[in-house]
């Protein structure tokens, strides 16, 4: 493992309502880290809360006019959970920051009056630890995105070679009768036209095409898996205006739309750019968009919206609704909606692979993706995407993924053994 780090690498934010203090600490330290500093809980907010992904620790004063010192590292680790707090204290406000530090508010707590060196070597420690986890964080993402590519792929190579197979039997045989038919009689052809639709060409002509047209379809969605972009290997570091993504997916579907007389309208709201990979985040508009074309009726209506938020967990971010006017989802199917067999029309040959992968390519952003039943009547996406995965603390833990994996592992099963 790597043992030297930039220490410069993230800021440190000191925050000391005695100036003279705050002054001390940044020539004491300026040298070995880029220190930032505040002279007050709103100001230190203010600087942290204007850049947050750039702290890698954040050291306050435990007495301060109007605000606590523990009080701002509680709204910091709202905002950035991954960030180090250390609270400076004097001996008279042990007890404070003892329960902050049971309480998870801080990482260490300080006495005052700090003696230098051993502050220094806390603030090292400190900062290797930041950057360790880190570390950790965008290799178990990459990890986990390997093993949901994997997951996908594997499963649809499953299918497509037994798609593949059942077509060969199929050509066999249709090619034996359809031989047979050719040969006939025309006069018998007429009579086998009377006796059943069974033996009628056409019959089994239109059998043929079905079956084809079921195998290039398999082969399309292995298409579409394949140019899905490769997991980065740096952090997920495009600068993304969702807005833009969505319209120009639009515009490149306007012939699938047409083509069922839907009318799609895109109100846009006013959004930060966010950080993530381009192409992925494209592909999760295409997938998602992709499936309404597919199960949205004739002539049906599909709306999207977009609006800057902040979810449940505090964390800062965009919100994508996309909501049609049917057919609606049963409340009982919607905990099963992004499985890869779950047919929300009453049409056997169309997957749910278009909303597997979506759900996927949001995860992978550190995003959230649910559905609900609309008012229109019809079905209600709801994504959340943070303003940046890498740093957001949004990441939900591996349990979810976990889940979905294993949920659809007997689907996959009873699918191809079945068969």
């Amino acid at each position: 493992m790597n043992t030297t780090y930039d220490y410069t690498q993230f800021s440190v934010l000191y925050v000391d309502d005695e100036q003279q203090t705050a002054a001390n600490f940044k020539e004491y330290f300026g040298d070995t880290f880029d220190i930032k500093i505040a002279t007050s809980g709103e100001e230190g907010w203010k600087i942290f809360s204007e850049n947050p992904d750039r702290y890698a620790v954040v050291m306050t004063d435990q007495r301060m006019p109007n605000s606590s010192g523990v009080e701002l590292l509680e709204r910091v680790k709202t905002l950035r959970p991954r960030v180090l707090r250390i609270l400076a204290t004097a001996y008279s406000d042990l007890d404070a920051a003892i329960q902050a530090v049971n309480t998870g508010a801080i990482y260490k707590y300080v006495t005052k009056p700090w003696d230098p060196p051993t502050l220094e070597i806390n603030l090292k420690r400190g900062m290797e630890f930041f950057l360790v986890q880190r570390e950790r964080d965008l290799l178990m993402r990459e990890k986990m995105f390997a093993v949901q590519r994997m997951m996908m792929t594997d499963r649809l190579i499953s299918l497509g070679i037994f798609a593949a197979g059942l077509n060969h039997h199929l050509r066999n045989s249709l090619t034996a009768v359809k031989t047979f038919l050719d040969l006939a009689p025309s006069k018998l052809k007429g009579e086998m036209l009377d006796i059943t639709h069974l033996r009628n060409p056409d019959y089994w002509h239109d059998f043929y095409n079905t079956v084809q047209g079921q195998v290039s379809r398999v082969v399309s969605i292995l298409q579409e898996i394949k140019d899905i972009p490769e997991p980065p290997t740096l952090p997920l570091n495009d600068t993304v205006q969702i807005n833009d993504v969505i319209q120009s997916t639009i515009e490149a579907k306007k012939t699938a739309f047409d083509a069922k007389k839907l009318k799609i309208s895109l109100t846009p709201g006013t959004l930060p750019k966010i950080k993530g990979n381009a192409a992925m985040l494209s592909r999760a508009i295409h997938f998602l968009l992709e499936d309404e074309v597919i199960n949205v009726n004739t002539g049906g209506v599909i709306v999207v919206t977009t609006e800057s938020t902040t979810n449940t967990a505090g964390i800062k971010g965009v919100q994508i609704s996309v909501s049609d006017n049917g057919p609606d989802v049963p409340a009982s199917a919607l905990n099963c909606i992004f499985d890869p067999f779950f047919v929300r029309r009453n049409l056997p040959e169309e997957y749910g692979f278009n909303l597997l992968t979506t759900f996927f390519l949001v995860y992978h952003h550190g995003g959230e993706i649910v559905v609900k039943s609309s008012k229109a009547g019809g079905a209600l996406f709801e994504i959340f995407l943070p303003e940046n995965p890498e740093t957001s603390g949004s990441r939900h833990d591996e349990q979810e993924f976990l889940q979905r994996v294993f949920a659809t592992e007997k689907i996959w099963e009873k699918i191809l053994l079945d068969a």
